[in-house]
Formats: C-alpha cells, sequence, structure tokens
C-alpha cells in the first residue's frame, strides 16, 4: 500500500547528546533523501560524529514510516468506509452503485488483510522480546574479543568419511538452496522495511553496531550483522579448513542426509534428513540463536561466542534474523555481489541501502568482480571434469551430460587458444580484447554461458567435482594430458588443503579448487560486453599465463541496486569528487539527475586546532619532487631523512608518515636507523595479522611515563591508511610523503583510461588518474583529528601539493587554512603550533 503522502522532515532528532549543528542537518538531509525515495551522496569529515548520524537519521525515519504506514492504512479504511455508506443514497443507478460497492469491499478488504499482518508481526515481535529479554541480559554475555577469531589447531586435512558415489552425483528434481530444510511458508508473512547498512570490512561495521547500542534506539531496534561461513563457522572441523572455498563445501557437505535404499540395498535417490553431521546444524538451536539476534543486538563477535554457547550455527542464524530484523550489517562483498547477495536473502525492494566507506566505490565494484584464470588452474579442471565424466557418464541424465560436455569443450577451446598463440612467445607480452571478440576467437560463441555458469552454480558442480577428486585422485591423474609436471605434488597438495605457490610466495597459482576459478571466468564473460575487457596473459612459462577480466564500467553493476532499492545513500569523510559519483555512479546506473541529493558538511573543530602545510623546499634547498625518477635518489633522500629528523625534535606524541609505497619506506627506514633520533620507529607490517600487534606497541611507546614519542612509517593505500584512528597523541602530525601515483603504464590502468576518454571525451582517463591518487591522499589525512577537541598538523611534501588542481582535490577544511612553505619556515610554524596547544593546556590544568 502506499502512503497517502510524504513524511515531513522533523526539526529535532534524538540522539545521545546535544547533535553539532553539521550533525543534526546531516540527518534531515538524509531523512529527506530516504523518504522522498532518492539517492544521495553524503560527505562528512571523518570524526564529525558520520555514523551516529547516520544510525540516528535512518532510525528515526524508519520509526516514523512505521507509525505512519499504520495510520496510513487506518485513514484509507475509513476513507473507504465512507464512500461505500454514502454509496446509493443520492444515486438511481442501482446497478453502478452495486459496482462500486464490490470495488471498494475489495479495497477494504486489502487494507484489513495488511493490517492484520502488520498487528500480527508486531505482537509476535513483543511476545518474542518479552520471553527472551530478561533470560539473555542474565544468561549471555558479550564475547571475549579476544578469542572469538583464534582459529582451531587441529590441522589441516579433510575428512572424507560418509563421501559416497551418490553424493557425488546430481538430482535432476532437487534444486535448492541450503537453507530449504530451515525456511518456513513464506506466504503470507509481513516483513518490515529495512536499512541495510554497508562497509568495507567487519571492524568498521562493529563499530556500527557500538553506535546502535549507545544509540537512544539501542533497545528499540532490531540489528542483525551478516558475514561469510569463514567468519562465523564455528564447527573446529569445519574451521580448520581455512580456505573459505572449502569451508563453505565442507558446510555444504556435511548438511547433506543419508541415502534411502531398496529392499536390495540399491541406492534409489538421495532423501533430506535432520540428522546433519554438524552439531551446531540444528533447526531448533539456530531458531533459539536467530531469537535472541533479534532481542538484543550482537556484533559478529558476540553472536559467535552465544553461539558457541547454544551450540548453534551463527552463521545460518544470522541469515534467519534477516527476515525479521529492521538494520542489517552488511560487509561490501555480501551486498554487491548478486549471487552472494542472493544466497543471503538480501531484498533490495523498497528498502533503504545505506553504503559507507564510500570513498573508492567505484574501485570496489569493479574489483569485486574483476576475475582471472591461469592456465594450469583450466589444465586441472578439464582433468578433473574428464574423469568425473568418464568414471559417471552412464549415470548422468543426458542433458547434465550434455552440459559437461560442453563444459569440457568450452575449456579444451581456452588451453587451445593459450597453446596456439604461445608458439612464437618469447617474451611476456598481454593481448587485449573485447568480451565480444574473445569468445570469437576462442571459439565459444555457440555456447550459452547463462545457461553453463547456472548449471554449475544450480548443481554444485565445484563441489561435487572437488570431492570426487579427493575420492578419486588416480582418475584426475590419468584423464590429464596437456601438462604432466606436478601432478603428483598437485593432487598430494588437494589431498592435504594446501596450495601451489612459487619460490618467493607471491604468486599462487593452484587454489584447492581450480573449477571455481573457471566458473568465475565463464560468469564474467556473461556481463555486458560493453563493460569489460579481457587481458591475455602470455608467457613461455606455463604457470605465468593466465584470462584477466577487468570491469571498465562500475555502474552497471550497480544497477540492480538502484532500480530495486527504495533509497541508496552513499557516505565518506570525503567523496571529492562528488561529480565522479553523481555521474558514474547514478546516472550511469539509469538514475535521474534530479533525483540526486548531495550533501557536503566541513569539519567540526576549529581551524586553530589544524594546521595544513605543503613543504615545496627541503632543509637543504631542494626542490622537493618526490616522482619515481627522483625519490630514490640521493638527494630526496637526504632530504626527507632530515625532515623527519626535525619533526621528531618538534612534534610531541606519534607521528605517522605515509609513502608513496613500500619500497621507498624501506629505503627511508634503512637511512633513518642510521641516525640516532629520540623515538622509537614502527613499520606497517606487511602480513594483516601482525597489524594490531603493531598499534599496540605504537601506542604504549607514546603513552608510557615521560615518552617521547613514537614513529609509524606506513605507504599510502596500505592497512593503515583507512579505518583507524590516530586521534590525541597518537597522531599528532600526519606526514604524506610525495603524490602516490599508480604506475600509468600498468596495462589495466591504460585500458581504463582509453575507456573513459572514448566514453566521456579527452581527458576524462587523466582526470580518474589523477582522482585515483587524490582519494589515498585524503584517506590518508583523515587518520588524524577525530574529535572536536583533537589537534594535529598535516604536512604534504611535494612541490606538486601547490598546483591548483591538487589543492582543489583536497577536502575544504584542508584547503581552507592550507600554507606553501619552505621547510624552515614550516618547521616555526609547527614550533609555533604546539607551543601555543602546550600553554593552552597548561592554564586549562
Amino acid at each position: 500500500m502506499e502512503d497517502i503522502e510524504r513524511l515531513e522532515c522533523p526539526e529535532e532528532f534524538d540522539f545521545p547528546f546535544t547533535p553539532y549543528n553539521i550533525q543534526k542537518e546531516f540527518m534531515q538531509a538524509l531523512y529527506t533523501t530516504i523518504s522522498e525515495s532518492k539517492y544521495g551522496i553524503f560527505e562528512s569529515p571523518t570524526g564529525t560524529g558520520k555514523s551516529l548520524s547516520i544510525i540516528c537519521g535512518a532510525i528515526r525515519w524508519l520509526k516514523d514510516h512505521n507509525d505512519h504506514q499504520r495510520k496510513s492504512l487506518s485513514k484509507m479504511a475509513e476513507k473507504y468506509q465512507q464512500e461505500k455508506e454514502s454509496l446509493g443514497k443520492d444515486s438511481t443507478d442501482w446497478l453502478n452503485s452495486q459496482s462500486k460497492e464490490i470495488e471498494i469491499n475489495e479495497k477494504l478488504r486489502l487494507i484489513k488483510l495488511q493490517s492484520d499482518k502488520i498487528i500480527e508481526y508486531e505482537e509476535r515481535m513483543s511476545n518474542l522480546k518479552k520471553s527472551l529479554q530478561n533470560t539473555s541480559k542474565k544468561k549471555y554475555f558479550r564475547s571475549n574479543k579476544s578469542i572469538v577469531y583464534q582459529p582451531d589447531d587441529i590441522g589441516n586435512k579433510e575428512n572424507l568419511d560418509g563421501i559416497d558415489d551418490e553424493m557425488l552425483l546430481f538430482d535432476d528434481k532437487e534444486v535448492q538452496d541450503d537453507l530449504d530444510d530451515l525456511e518456513e511458508d513464506k506466504a503470507d508473512i509481513f516483513e518490515p522495511v529495512k536499512i541495510y547498512i554497508c562497509s568495507r570490512t567487519h571492524s568498521q561495521l562493529s563499530q556500527f553496531v557500538s553506535e546502535i547500542i549507545k544509540s537512544p534506539f539501542g533497545s528499540n531496534v532490531r540489528a542483525v550483522s551478516l558475514a561469510s561461513r569463514q567468519v562465523y563457522c564455528i564447527n573446529p572441523e569445519v574451521k580448520r579448513l581455512k580456505s573459505m572455498t572449502l569451508i563453505n563445501e565442507r558446510c555444504l557437505d556435511m548438511q547433506k542426509g543419508s541415502t534411502a535404499e531398496t529392499e536390495e540395498g540399491k541406492v534409489l535417490k538421495k532423501q533430506k534428513t535432520k540428522n546433519c553431521k554438524c552439531e551446531y546444524y540444528k533447526p531448533q538451536q539456530i531458531e533459539n540463536l536467530r531469537d535472541l539476534a533479534l532481542v538484543e543486538i550482537f556484533d559478529v563477535e558476540d553472536l559467535i561466542g552465544v553461539g558457541k554457547q547454544l551450540k548453534a550455527c551463527p552463521y545460518y542464524a544470522s541469515r534467519k534474523a534477516v527476515k525479521d530484523a529492521e538494520i542489517v550489517l552488511v560487509p561490501y562483498n555480501t551486498l554487491f555481489h548478486k549471487a552472494t547477495r542472493e544466497a543471503n536473502g538480501i531484498k533490495l525492494k523498497n528498502n533503504v541501502i545505506i553504503i559507507d566507506e564510500a570513498h573508492n566505490l567505484l574501485e570496489t565494484l569493479a574489483q569485486i568482480h574483476n576475475c582471472e584464470v591461469n592456465l594450469i588452474q583450466l589444465d586441472f579442471a578439464l582433468s578433473q571434469l574428464k574423469g568425473y565424466k568418464t568414471r559417471f557418464s552412464t549415470r548422468f541424465s543426458s542433458v547434465n551430460l550434455l552440459n559437461i560436455n560442453q563444459l569440457i569443450f568450452v575449456i579444451t577451446k581456452l588451453i587451445q587458444l593459450f597453446e596456439n598463440q604461445m608458439k612464437n612467445v618469447k617474451e611476456a607480452s598481454t593481448d587485449i580484447f573485447t568480451t565480444a571478440s574473445f569468445v570469437l576467437v576462442s571459439e565459444i560463441d555457440n555456447y550459452n554461458m547463462f545457461k553453463l555458469t547456472k548449471f554449475a552454480k544450480d548443481a554444485k558442480l565445484s563441489q561435487k567435482i572437488h570431492h570426487y577428486t579427493l575420492k578419486y585422485p588416480h582418475d584426475a591423474k590419468s584423464a590429464k594430458e596437456p601438462v604432466k609436471k606436478g601432478v603428483q605434488s598437485f593432487l598430494s597438495s588437494i589431498e592435504n588443503n594446501t596450495h601451489t605457490v612459487d619460490e618467493n610466495n607471491e604468486l599462487e597459482y593452484i587454489p584447492v579448487n581450480p573449477l571455481l576459478s573457471v566458473i568465475s571466468f565463464l560468469q564474467a564473460l556473461t556481463y555486458s560486453y560493453e563493460d569489460g575487457r579481457i587481458f591475455i596473459v602470455q608467457n613461455s612459462d606455463r604457470k605465468l599465463c593466465k584470462y584477466q577480466y577487468l570491469v571498465l564500467n562500475s555502474s552497471s553493476l550497480f544497477k540492480d541496486i538502484v532500480d530495486e532499492a527504495r533509497s541508496v545513500i552513499v557516505a565518506g569523510g570525503t567523496m571529492k569528487p562528488i561529480a565522479e559519483f553523481r555521474e558514474r555512479l547514478f546516472v550511469g546506473a539509469g538514475v535521474e539527475r534530479d533525483k540526486i541529493l548531495e550533501f557536503s558538511c566541513d569539519h567540526i573543530i576549529s581551524q586553530t586546532n589544524i594546521l595544513p602545510l605543503v613543504i615545496d623546499t627541503g632543509p637543504l634547498g631542494n626542490k622537493l619532487l618526490f616522482n619515481f625518477e627522483n625519490r630514490n635518489g640521493n638527494e630526496m633522500t637526504t632530504e626527507i631523512v632530515l625532515i623527519i629528523y626535525h619533526l621528531c625534535r618538534s612534534v610531541p606524541g606519534g607521528i605517522v608518515v605515509f609513502f608513496p609505497s613500500y619500497q621507498y619506506e624501506s629505503l627511508v627506514w634503512e637511512k633513518l636507523v642510521q641516525r640516532r633520533i629520540a623515538r622509537e620507529i614502527f613499520r606497517e607490517p606487511r602480513n594483516s595479522g601482525s597489524v594490531e600487534s603493531v598499534l599496540e606497541k605504537y601506542a604504549a611507546a607514546i603513552r608510557e611515563p615521560n615518552s617521547k614519542g613514537a614513529l609509524l612509517f606506513s605507504v599510502v593505500g596500505g592497512k593503515l591508511s583507512e579505518g583507524l584512528n590516530f586521534s590525541d597523541d597518537l597522531g599528532r602530525c600526519v606526514v604524506v610523503v610525495g603524490l602516490p601515483y599508480a604506475n600509468v603504464n600498468a596495462v589495466d590502468l591504460k585500458e581504463k583510461m582509453l575507456y573513459l576518454d572514448i566514453k566521456e571525451g579527452y581527458g576524462a582517463g587523466q582526470k580518474f588518474y589523477e582522482n585515483l591518487c587524490m582519494k589515498a591522499v585524503n584517506q590518508c589525512i583523515g587518520r588524524a583529528v577525530r574529535h572536536k577537541n583533537d589537534y594535529a598538523t598535516v604536512l604534504l611534501l611535494d612541490e606538486r601539493y601547490s598546483r591548483s588542481s591538487t589543492k582543489n582535490a583536497l577536502p575544504n577544511w584542508i584547503k581552507e587554512n592550507l600554507k606553501i612553505l619552505e621547510f624552515t619556515k614550516a618547521i616555526n610554524c609547527i614550533n609555533v603550533f604546539f607551543f601555543d596547544k602546550k600553554n593552552k593546556i597548561r592554564k586549562k590544568n
């Protein structure tokens, strides 16, 4: 039912404290955007309470919408009832009156049906909350964050017990989701309007959960966090496999039931059974955990902890809770990848989508859908399919046999294309094809990739092939003809669930299940022919040969979302250039320009608390130009070492330095350790698992008594440049060395720039290239000054920052007071800045 009238934006919003004006304006703009079913681009600098503003503005709209929906139904019922009573009073046309009365009665019936659904639903949620709220608070705890993600140290070999041949075959009559046993009849069940909040990482989503809990709506909203099996699985036997692919496959495999037998002992067909091999996959246990997740707000780690207590699967409990949730928190991959979205039961129709940390959304959409498959993967996938077909061909239906034969043919053609082009290859080269030209040159244009990939998905082909290979490793060996080397080591590796990696551990050529990569590549061939390119990377070394699919137009992948959702909002600390989101994301996906609302605000902190400087000349008088050609030279290296040395004498607390590459960071570190500086140097680790440890040591070095501060070296676009908080003494100075331009000679980047020049006009590619760089710089800048009373200096070391085009790409709160100075004057400004802050703190105390 449509609302009778649009919701008016309220003047005041419920907030945990008196909101700043910019927070109030943010919530009003957000409310209006959702209410009017528009699309929003929201920019609010980090530290301005963006997350809390999103939550309070969006949930306020949701509550108002639900109240308004009930009132609207009541008003419509009253209106139609009055029309019905007025019929016939002044009319002599009996037939027409009867016809109108029948029409009105039908409308009243539909209104009553909708009202009854809402009332029944609200009573069910109210009763659920009453029955569980006291128990949940007393019995279940907030999990110990330090132990939740610790892997079970039980080895890594997959248990093959119970894998019989019937489990390796297709059931022609049964293609269903793995939640079918748990799903109830959905007919005539009311589902509330939902707000999907999406961010890059689970840690960022956990921050949203914390904000929801402390908001005024914390006790009156149902919020659920979705995550992958790899994150949520609590079964030690499955969790120990570590690989996401293996975890998914083993989880689905353990849900399979026993087989039914005839009197002669011959298997007729597989039957679903409630005796699942996983002790955590029990309908009643999962429903209990689902109910708890709806009554009390848990983040991912909390739900895992409670799931372990209840011996209930958090993955399936969270999926079941989505139906009744009002707020659903999802990572990027879950929302943006259509198959994953559908598998998790995410329905976009008439719901609200809010995407946070959206500054790199266009690039993220492309990365999620980019894919590659190497020649070794094709070889082994072909070997496995042939062996599988040989062993079971007499037991396949004609349709399934045809599909397998077509897959074998397609993979064979992809291998032959490599073989033909490799004959004359003496050095590495890359050929670029449109999707249309690629399917022609590979001679697979007569095959329906939509049909083949759907068959592979519905039949869970990759899972069956994987288990077949584990059970019959010699079949794959004998069926494999193109490559004789490494077969035994490969078979051994998949048996032990390991990967084959090159000597430097940089390139992973053979995954546990090579068919998955093949199917993903074939799936990419179903995307719009205009929006992608295929690279054929050739090399005399077979294991370096690969096909790569590159998405050039991300908006086509966003179209389903904007078409179905009620409203879509993208938000970030810095969304410059906003025109890129407006034109390439929304307009490119088919949104009319007048339906796009843009909101941008300044930082909440005083300009006296920020000292942004461009330093164009170093201590030795050299112009600072840290481009690729200059930065490795002695002059630039000496200049940056001296700058950091002097900063350590002038800046209290922590100094975070961002370099354009790991190589350059290493070079400067080696030079700097030769000098005696009064503070310890910490470096961004290459291993993600070590980041938290390094940050803890860095913070401890700054906070210890009589500390002289610490240095933290990081890399632009690295693990420390986004989503981390260097507030107060952890980040009194942020330094960005040079402009981190990507390698303009990279084949994929050149193709993207050429595509934009053709589509949008000459110069669009270069603009995209520059924007990539400045987005990364702006993320680094945003790591400091995280709240109203925080203060820091931001130093941009490179004369190119003085260019008007570069300055215009900086956030407004930096650009407004930006000064361009040579180093001596800059260090004097820095000394005065911190001396002033020190005096103010002394007077305050």
